[in-house]
């Protein structure tokens, strides 16, 4: 009895193990999304330095010159609101909320009230710099732009005037948008500090204009890049740097539609898709998904609190031939935070020359 019994648990334990090791085999199709591709037709490392156009070349002064000024609310029509009031690092350089407080506002990110609300979401500023760049580009090839959510500027430059001149962000009410420029120029002259920085970083005197007040913003934002992210470092090679969860969110990504519009160094072809909108009938220009768990609320109305809502938005997507399930969204969640890093610039400076409040009513 006892010998049958033995037997019988032998083949027991043998039919056992058969059966765990058929189950940990990968079905059908599930084995190639675990598998790393060659992914260079697709993605390609952020760069490693920022962008500088011929006609703004960098140089150490412009760019403190340019780092004030951002904090400088003089730029504002009533001097209580900066470019840090919508762009603050401690909010991923926007701000946290789903529309702007701009010109009235008094606070800084979600706790800010007021009531000049913008009408659309505020991007990150980060990794302007590349804002355009296609895939594998050179630093000799590129072109920048266009900038703002429908694309309007085509210049990083161009782009820093648009919220200067506009009553909601910055202006006010008590200036015109043709007088603005003429009144900044005439506040930066009076001030000692400023009128030596803008001799410094252009070489010349008399050297305070709007057109060199947006190259020096321009060539500070070109400071604020977050590159060699662990998504970056795999795609040099490290590739053990990958859990499988993120390998198969990244085949997932892929594989469901979603490079159509997200691609590159940037994750954005920076294209309108004219009716192919994901909320409402707006036609927006496709975001950077670099640094996400910095930026949100998400969608270009800030419409979802947390990523893995802006990503279920995209479910089964036949209209603009996105394809993913609701168990494809932690995967691809998970793809997407290897575009993280903590290693970007967060300076904040203690004064600024103006002698304002840094930042403005952000306090």
């Amino acid at each position: 009895m006892r010998m049958l019994y033995m037997k019988l648990l032998k083949i027991s334990l043998v039919t056992l193990s058969c059966a765990f090791l058929m189950s940990c085999e990968n079905p059908e199709g599930i084995e190639n999304d675990i598998q790393i591709r060659d992914y260079s037709n697709i993605f390609s490392p952020l760069p490693s330095k920022s962008v500088y156009p011929n006609n703004n070349p960098y140089n150490d002064t412009k760019e403190q010159l340019g780092e004030f000024l951002f904090w400088d609310p003089i730029l504002s029509g009533d001097q209580n609101t900066s470019c840090a009031s919508c762009h603050h690092p401690d909010l991923g350089w926007a701000d946290g909320r789903s529309f702007s407080i701009g010109s009235d506002g008094i606070g800084l990110g979600p706790a800010r009230y007021g009531f000049e609300i913008t009408a659309i979401h505020s991007p990150t500023i980060m990794n302007v710099a590349f804002t355009g760049t296609a895939n594998n580009e050179t630093s000799s090839d590129f072109v920048s732009g266009g900038y703002f959510w429908d694309l309007r500027e085509n210049t990083l430059e161009d782009q820093a005037l648009g919220p200067i001149k506009n009553p909601v962000e910055m202006l006010g009410y008590n200036i015109s948008a043709q007088e603005i420029m003429a009144k900044i120029v005439a506040r930066l002259q009076g001030i000692p500090k400023y009128v030596e920085l803008f001799e410094q970083a252009f070489a010349v005197s008399n050297a305070i204009n709007s057109a060199n007040i947006v190259k020096a913003l321009a060539t500070f934002e070109r400071k604020i890049t977050s590159p060699n992210t662990r998504f970056d470092r795999f795609l040099s090679g490290e590739q053990t740097l990958f859990s499988q969860q993120e390998i198969i969110g990244l085949n997932t990504f892929i594989d469901g539609g979603c490079t159509r519009c997200h691609m590159g160094p940037m994750l954005s072809d920076n294209l309108l898709h004219v009716g192919e909108a994901i909320i409402g009938e707006d036609v927006v220009r496709t975001p950077t998904l670099r640094n996400i768990s910095y930026t949100a609320p998400y969608m270009h109305d800030g419409s979802r609190a947390r990523l893995i809502d802006a990503i279920a938005d995209y479910e089964n997507r036949g209209d603009i031939e996105v394809n993913i399930g609701d168990d494809d969204f932690r995967e691809i969640e998970a793809f997407l935070k290897t575009l993280n890093t903590d290693d970007f610039y967060r300076g904040i400076p203690d004064t600024v020359p103006s002698g304002l409040t840094v930042g403005g009513d952000i306090h």
